[in-house]
């Protein structure tokens, strides 16, 4: 077999595996999902793949309005209607526009919240917006928009050592301190998709930053649940992460190309994971809670875990396509 043959086989399994599961639509970590399977879509000649993603998200392309359309997937309505110009996804585009812009901050010039309807999270932020807001008012055109909602968040969320913290109560004006292990790569994913599209010389600082610390506690290509606590177990998604996205920040210029060598061996960890039919047991959805709180979640194949690493196996066998020019919410995936 030759190494093409073996590494296509690798991508189909992975991709077939991601198919099977079931993303919330609309919930954190879709976006990837979505994308993955389209991307995977093409590199395979597999229209299946293609319509199940257009499957999925039939339902909510003429849904009334919803709390939780702050997570519709711009990123991959955008890559759909490239591949299938009859689907109109004009509606769902306007919809998560509205509900990003009409979040109000707690405090003038505080991050914006998405869920103030929603008891007990109110009043809270969480990392895994950084990958759903500046990334897609950046896709739709807005980029002003998006470097200043990227930026209320990660100055609420981003700790003095470089790690984002996983949520941040705009009431007590105080965040629960913890570097969920996930939440690094939801902020990885959100800087680096940002400002790809729109520039900032701010926020290109704390993607420095935070790449640079996810270096420092790296263990051989893994990272921890809770990433600067070394009795924590390992969390599987963060080195699929790593492996995805820092390639992608070196090539357009925003991460020391010396981090591509940590790249490579997330991608080697995260193998050495993967079962032969293409799954990659992570972490289940995760709410904001105490350090403790992180060490016990249960494991399986989750969207959010799959994802990541079929756009990894996408890249390493053909350069990445354009993905278009473009917890119940108590719990963050």
């Amino acid at each position: 077999m030759t190494d093409t043959a073996r590494d296509t086989g690798l991508v189909a399994a992975i991709a077939e595996a991601t198919a099977a599961t079931t993303p919330r639509i609309w919930g954190f970590g879709v976006d990837g999902t979505l994308t993955a399977l389209l991307r995977a879509g093409d590199a395979l000649h597999r229209p299946d793949l293609t319509q199940r993603v257009v499957d999925l998200v039939t339902p909510s392309l003429t849904a009334p309005p919803d709390p939780t359309d702050h997570l519709i997937a711009v990123e991959a309505m955008l890559a759909l209607a490239a591949r299938r110009p009859g689907i109109d996804v004009a509606d769902v585009c306007r919809r998560w526009l509205a509900a990003v812009r009409h979040a109000r901050p707690r405090h003038p010039g505080g991050p914006r919240l998405h869920r103030p309807d929603l008891p007990p999270w109110q009043s809270t932020i969480w990392v895994d917006c950084m990958h759903t807001d500046g990334p897609g008012l950046a896709a739709l055109g807005h980029p002003d928009e998006a470097v200043a909602y990227a930026t209320a968040y990660a100055a609420a969320l981003q700790l003095p050592n470089g790690l984002f913290q996983h949520g941040y109560d705009t009431a007590a004006r105080q965040g629960n301190g913890v570097a969920w292990g996930r939440g690094q790569a939801w902020a990885l994913l959100g800087l680096t998709d940002t400002l790809t599209r729109a520039y900032d010389g701010g926020l290109a600082e704390r993607l420095t930053r935070l790449v640079d610390a996810l270096a420092a506690h790296e263990r051989d290509g893994q990272w921890s649940t809770v990433v600067d606590d070394l009795d924590a177990p390992v969390e599987a998604s963060v080195a699929a992460y790593l492996a995805w996205t820092v390639p992608h920040a070196i090539d357009a210029g925003l991460v020391d190309p010396a981090h591509r060598a940590m790249a490579d061996r997330a991608w080697t960890a995260t193998l050495r994971r993967l079962t032969p039919g293409g799954t990659l047991a992570v972490s289940e959805a995760t709410p904001v809670g105490a350090a403790p709180d992180y060490h016990d979640r249960a494991l399986g194949a989750f969207p959010w875990g799959q994802a990541p690493v079929l756009h990894a196996a996408l890249d390493r066998i053909a350069p990445a396509a354009p993905t278009g020019d473009g917890p119940d919410e108590e719990e963050s995936r």
